[in-house]
């Protein structure tokens, strides 16, 4: 593996404290009033993602969830985030009534249970991350162009690796 996908600034994966400070720095956006890029308000076609997660080394702690829908708001507004438990080293997250569009979806597993991730004194995170697609995080969070997913089927599973 690159140097460089083993060091990380304090701003590494995920915007460092925006992300997992407690989601002090993330704001939740409108709910059912603000549709992502390319679905109109009002319109009905949603369904449900079923969010899984792979890679678990453990089932203690828990694991977080935001979800984004633009590369505008990214790692800025959230338009959906939850918290899960872990059981039997397992997790997933249910997102019902979302409208089909596009969207980046980040898990953290907080396995200390603190709400804040756990880092290094470089950065670089002690606790597994993980992105849709597998997007990278290279010296940073990883790129909502990497991250995001079309979300258009009444019921679509998307699996998150942690690392």
């Amino acid at each position: 593996m690159p140097i460089a996908d083993r060091i990380f600034l304090s701003l590494a994966i995920f915007a460092g404290p925006l992300f997992f400070g407690g989601y002090s720095g993330i704001t939740h956006g409108a709910g059912d009033e603000s549709a992502p890029q390319g679905v109109s308000v009002g319109e009905s076609r949603a369904g449900t993602l079923i969010v899984r997660v792979a890679g678990l080394q453990s089932s203690e702690g828990s694991l977080r969830f935001v979800m984004f829908a633009t590369k505008e708001d990214f790692l800025k507004t959230a338009v959906r985030s939850g918290i899960v438990k872990i059981q039997a080293e397992q997790g997933s997250w249910s997102v019902e009534d979302l409208p089909f569009g596009e969207y980046a979806v980040l898990v953290h597993h907080d396995i200390d249970g603190s709400g804040v991730m756990e880092r290094h004194w470089y950065g670089k995170p002690r606790e597994p991350t993980g992105a849709s697609n597998d997007a990278p995080a290279r010296i940073g969070p990883p790129k909502f162009k990497d991250a995001k997913f079309l979300f258009e089927s009444p019921l679509q599973t998307l699996t998150v690796t942690v690392r």
